[in-house]
């Protein structure tokens, strides 16, 4: 998937994370959140197609994700058939299997420039995880964070581990695009997922566009 907004970082040696992730909760992080993290697949005319993530931030089945996950990407118009598939209790690494718990959805608004979007699902559980917001004001650069999704040459729901190491307003001169730098590996797929921090809070969509100056649903544009 494309990403517009993440600016990865050198690559760093591996025992850097395998030092300073000794006393991140990743194990309950992931269990308590993970659930709240859906596979989003919007759908078009033939093979056209996309699959990325998404966090449900409403028990009325409201989900976030990124625009480019949902939209066709000639017309710029929300693909006609979007479904979101909820984490099974055991995963297998077969789609068949763990793409099992599937709703429909529609795209009640978004925005190209941002990147995002918000999707109403249809008989999503009600007593579906509801990932929370992070107040944006309580992350600093050097936070640690992990993000959940779904990257093509790995596993469902698999988790990745980083630090925050950056803050860029307005990215590129466009009001309102306020995005973390990080190292967390995002790849292909993770795209519309969540960044969390060590409490399990949402502190951004990834790619990586942070919940800066209050966070709401967005208009059409």
């Amino acid at each position: 998937m494309m990403r517009y907004f993440l600016i990865l970082l050198t690559v760093v040696p591996l025992f850097y994370s395998r030092v300073f992730a000794g006393d991140f909760p990743a194990k309950e992080v992931y269990r308590t959140i993970s659930p709240a993290v859906v596979i989003v697949r919007g759908s078009g005319a033939g093979r056209e197609g996309m699959i990325g993530a998404g966090s449900v931030i409403s028990n009325k089945g409201l989900v976030v994700t990124n625009a480019h996950v949902v939209l066709e990407k000639g017309s710029k118009k929300p693909y006609p058939e979007i479904n979101v598939y909820l984490k099974p209790g055991n995963l297998t690494g077969d789609p068949g299997n763990d793409m099992k718990m599937g709703f429909k959805a529609d795209v009640t608004s978004y925005s190209i420039t941002l990147d995002l979007a918000i999707l109403k699902v249809s008989g999503l559980p009600s007593d579906t995880p509801v990932a929370v917001l992070a107040d944006p004001s309580e992350i600093k650069i050097g936070e640690e964070v992990v993000a959940i999704g779904h990257p093509e040459e790995g596993g469902f729901w698999s988790l990745t581990y980083g630090r925050i190491s950056g803050e860029l307003r307005d990215f590129k001169g466009i009001n309102g695009k306020d995005v973390y730098q990080t190292d967390t590996s995002i790849n292909r797929g993770n795209s519309g997922g969540p960044l969390l921090d060590r409490r399990g809070y949402m502190v951004a969509v990834n790619p990586v566009r942070k919940f800066g100056r209050g966070f709401k649903p967005l208009p059409n544009y």
